[in-house]
C-alpha cells in the first residue's frame, strides 16, 4: 500500500514542489519543509485519502510560486512618482463618493498592490531625505522643510539612492521638485547621483513663471524683496520653459526619458517628483470644467483640477510605457510625500490632522505599486503590512536591482513581501525623535519628544498641537469645514488597528504598552544625529545672483560665521520644544501666488 501511494503521487509531489527551479530562497525553504512532511507521512503509512489531502495542502502552500519569464531576468526599470501634499481622501479608490476624479490613478492602484498602512514624514524635505537615504528622520538630520535661504542641505556624507543604483548599472533621472538644499553646488541633484535633472530646487514655485517667492524670508532676513527664477536643466537656468505649465513639462520629459531608454535597453530609475498638488493653486481652466457646479469651494475646485491634470499625466506615462513595450520590465510606485494640506484644499477624511502633524492625516499617505512583475495572486489587493518611505531604498536596491543589504540603513527590503503578499518584515517605524534624551526619577522623559509605532500601537510624545477632525457629515466635501480644538494632551497613545482616527487616548491606561514604546523611543533618541543647522541668510537672495536661485555658500562660508547676539536670539526662537507644540491659532492662511 505504501509503495502504491508513493508511485501514484510521486510525479504530483515533484511537480508541486519543483515546478520552478528559480524559486526565491524563502520559498525553497517552505518547499523543503513541505517535502519533509510528505516523506514523514509516507513513512508512517497514511491512507491514500490522507496522502492526497496532504498533497493538496502543500499545493496551496506553494501556489504563489510562479515561473519567471526569461524576459524578466534583466534589471527592471524603476519609476517612482511622488505627488506633493496629496490628501488621503483625494483619490477615488479611497472613497467612491470622492468629489475628485482620478480614474487613471484608480486603475493602476486597483490592478496593483495598494499600500494601506504606509507612512511618510510630515513635511516635504524630511520625506525626500528618508526616501533618498533609507534612514529615519532622526538619522539623516533633515527635520524640517528647507527654505530658500537655508544654509543646510541633505548631508553630503550620506550615500543616496541614485548613487547606489548607478553602481548597479542604472541610469538615473530626476524630473520635478528637489527640495533637499541648494546652498552649495555639492548639494545639487547632479552632484548627488542623478545623470539628468529638469525641475526646481525649492519647495514651491509658480506653475507658469517658475519663480519662487517668500515674504517671510524677506521679513526675517531684513530685505524688501526675496524672489527669483527657479527652473533648471541640470545646472543651467532653463528660462525657455517660462509660460509652460509645470505638470505638463514634467510628464513630457518623463516620456522622452522612457523613449530614449527603450532604444538603448539600459535599465533606468526615474524619480518623477511632481509639484502637484502643492500650492500655489494654479491649473489650466479646462481641468476645472468637469467640477463646475459640483465643487463650490473655489480653492477646492482648483485643487481638484490640479489633481485631474496629474491623473491625466500619469495616464500618458503608462500609455507611453505600453507603446514602447517597456512596461513588462518596469516597476511603478506612486506615493504622496506627506498628508494633504487641508488649508490648501486637500482632504484627509476620515484621518485626523494634516500636513505638518504626526497624526495619521499628516503621515499616513496614498501609495501603491503596479508592475507585471507582481505575482498574479497579489494584483488587485490591499497590502496592510506596515511600511515607511525609508523602505524604498533597500526595496529598490536589494529587492529589485539585485544589490546587497546595507546593515546601516533603517529601511527594510519590502519587495518580496509586496510581490508575493507575505507578512511585512517591518514591525515598527520611527517617525521622529528629538529633544533631550534624559529621563527623571520616575522613568519619564524630561524634554524628549517623538512619534513611534510598534505593531498596532502608536505613541506620540510631546503634544499634538492643533487637533483637526473633519466634519464627517460632509463626505462629498463640496464645502470644507474643520473643527479646530487645542488639546491639552501632551502625550498620546493609540491602537491604530482599532482606533485609526486617534480619538481614544490610552496613554494613562496602557502602562505596559506605554513603557515599551517609551523605552524604544529613548533608544532611538540616543542614536539620533545632529539636525541640519537652521541658518537663513540674506546672502541667499537671488537678487544677488542675476535673479536665480543658484548656490551661494561657495561665496560665503557659514561654517566660519560668528553669530551676533541678535542672531542667536533669532535662531533660538526658531526652535520648538515639546511643551510649546500646542499653540492654537484658530485659522489657516491661504496662500496664492501672483497671477501669471
Amino acid at each position: 500500500m505504501q509503495m502504491f501511494i508513493g508511485k501514484k503521487y510521486r510525479s504530483q509531489v515533484r511537480n508541486t514542489l519543483y515546478r520552478n527551479t528559480e524559486m526565491n530562497s524563502h520559498i525553497m525553504i517552505k518547499c523543503f519543509v513541505a517535502s519533509s512532511v510528505m516523506f514523514i507521512g509516507f513513512m508512517i503509512g497514511l491512507t491514500a485519502t490522507q496522502y492526497e489531502t496532504l498533497v493538496d495542502n502543500v499545493t496551496r502552500l506553494t501556489k504563489h510560486v510562479e515561473p519567471r519569464d526569461s524576459s524578466h531576468r534583466k534589471q527592471p526599470n524603476i519609476i517612482f512618482i511622488l505627488a506633493d501634499d496629496l490628501g488621503w481622501n483625494d483619490v477615488s479608490y479611497h472613497n467612491s463618493s470622492c468629489d475628485i476624479h482620478t480614474p487613471n490613478i484608480d486603475r493602476l492602484a486597483k490592478e496593483g498592490v495598494r499600500l494601506q498602512n504606509y507612512y511618510a514624514q510630515a513635511t516635504c524635505s524630511p520625506s525626500r531625505a528618508s526616501f533618498m537615504t533609507g534612514l529615519y528622520q532622526s538619522r539623516h538630520g533633515v527635520d524640517r522643510a528647507l527654505s530658500a535661504a537655508d544654509a543646510g542641505c541633505l548631508p553630503s556624507n550620506l550615500t543616496v539612492l541614485p548613487q547606489v543604483l548607478k553602481r548597479h548599472g542604472y541610469t538615473t533621472h530626476l524630473v520635478g521638485k528637489w527640495h533637499l538644499g541648494h546652498s552649495r553646488r555639492n548639494c545639487l541633484p547632479n552632484q548627488r547621483g542623478f545623470d539628468t535633472f529638469l525641475g526646481f530646487r525649492n519647495g514651491a514655485q509658480d506653475y507658469y513663471r517658475h519663480h519662487h517667492g517668500n515674504p517671510r524670508l524677506a521679513r526675517d532676513t531684513g530685505v524688501e524683496y526675496f524672489e527669483g527664477f527657479d527652473f533648471w536643466e541640470n545646472e543651467t537656468a532653463a528660462e525657455s520653459y517660462t509660460g509652460q505649465y509645470a505638470t505638463h513639462i514634467y510628464v513630457k520629459r518623463a516620456e522622452e526619458i522612457m523613449t530614449h531608454h527603450a532604444q538603448n535597453g539600459k535599465p533606468f530609475f526615474l524619480f518623477l517628483s511632481l509639484s502637484a498638488v502643492h500650492m500655489p493653486a494654479q491649473v489650466p481652466e479646462n481641468y476645472m470644467d468637469q467640477y463646475e457646479g459640483h465643487i463650490t469651494d473655489p480653492l477646492r475646485k482648483i485643487y481638484a483640477g490640479m489633481t485631474s491634470c496629474m491623473d491625466e499625466g500619469i495616464k500618458n506615462l503608462t500609455d507611453t510605457l505600453q507603446r514602447l513595450d517597456v512596461w513588462k520590465d518596469t516597476v511603478l510606485v506612486f506615493s504622496s510625500d506627506n498628508g494633504g494640506a487641508v488649508y490648501e484644499g486637500a482632504s484627509n477624511i476620515p484621518l485626523l490632522g494634516h500636513k505638518g502633524r504626526f497624526t495619521e492625516g499628516g503621515i499616513r499617505v496614498v501609495g501603491f505599486v503596479n508592475s507585471p512583475l507582481l505575482s498574479k495572486q497579489v494584483q488587485g489587493t490591499n497590502y496592510t503590512g506596515l511600511m515607511g518611505v525609508a523602505d524604498w531604498l533597500p526595496t529598490f536596491v536589494e529587492g529589485i536591482a539585485g544589490g546587497s543589504k546595507d546593515p546601516k540603513l533603517d529601511g527594510v527590503n519590502m519587495w518580496e513581501s509586496i510581490r508575493y503578499g507575505t507578512s511585512s518584515p517591518r514591525k515598527e517605524y520611527l517617525y521622529e525623535v528629538g529633544g533631550n534624551c534624559d529621563w527623571n526619577e520616575d522613568d519619564e522623559p524630561l524634554t524628549m519628544y517623538g512619534t513611534i509605532r510598534i505593531g498596532d500601537w502608536k505613541l506620540h510624545l510631546g503634544g499634538v498641537g492643533q487637533r483637526i477632525w473633519p466634519n464627517d457629515k460632509d463626505q462629498q466635501m463640496r464645502e470644507i469645514h474643520f473643527n479646530g480644538t487645542c488639546s491639552s494632551e501632551l502625550h498620546t497613545l493609540h491602537n491604530i488597528r482599532f482606533d485609526p482616527y486617534e480619538k481614544h487616548n490610552l496613554y494613562q491606561k496602557e502602562h505596559d504598552v506605554r513603557a515599551t514604546l517609551l523605552k524604544k523611543l529613548k533608544y532611538h533618541c540616543r542614536r539620533k544625529v545632529p539636525t541640519v543647522p537652521k541658518i537663513e541668510r540674506k546672502e541667499a537672495n537671488p537678487i544677488l545672483r542675476e535673479g536665480v536661485f543658484s548656490p551661494w555658500l561657495d561665496d560665503w562660508n557659514y561654517l566660519e560665521w560668528h553669530p551676533t547676539s541678535a542672531d542667536k536670539k533669532y535662531f533660538k526662537s526658531r526652535y520648538c520644544t515639546w511643551d510649546s507644540f500646542c499653540g492654537c491659532t484658530g485659522s489657516f492662511r491661504r496662500y496664492r501666488s501672483r497671477e501669471t
